[in-house]
């Protein structure tokens, strides 16, 4: 008798399958605030030069399964954002180094091109263990 592989996949597995990126927040540089003030997050992973990471939220890093394309979510924490425009080389960036400039204003066309804007409530509030993640729509 031959036993049938079980094919049926967990909601968690589910949900973990649509990620297209996710990483951990390591550190908050000094100036991350400020720029938050702006509606402005600036993201590295540990490579980034010690001279930006005063204003970089430093994360582990991730693999970029998919594209960020417009109308994927992002998750910050606990806030979640849908994307309305991602830069030319916002993607090339993020895969290469873990870095994008996130913009909370709701452009629908990027201002510059390691940009991802984003349209949610409010500016994040994050901490030091949070994890970053991005979901296909």
């Amino acid at each position: 008798m031959l036993l049938r592989q079980n094919t049926f996949t967990t909601l968690a597995q589910r949900s973990e399958a649509m990620n297209k990126y996710k990483t951990t927040v390591t550190a908050i540089g000094d100036m991350v605030e400020d720029l938050l003030q702006q509606g402005m997050m600036v993201l590295f992973d540990t490579t980034a030069p010690i001279e930006l990471q005063e204003i970089s939220v430093i994360h582990t890093g991730g693999t970029l399964t998919k594209d960020v394309t417009n109308g994927d979510l992002m998750i910050l924490g606990s806030f979640t954002y849908t994307v309305t425009a991602v830069g030319e080389l916002a993607n090339k960036n993020l895969k290469k180094i873990g870095h994008v400039c996130l913009k909370f204003d709701g452009r629908t066309s990027p201002k510059l091109p390691g940009d991802i804007h984003l349209h949610g409530e409010s500016v994040p509030l994050i901490i030091k263990g949070d994890t970053i993640v991005i979901k296909a729509n």
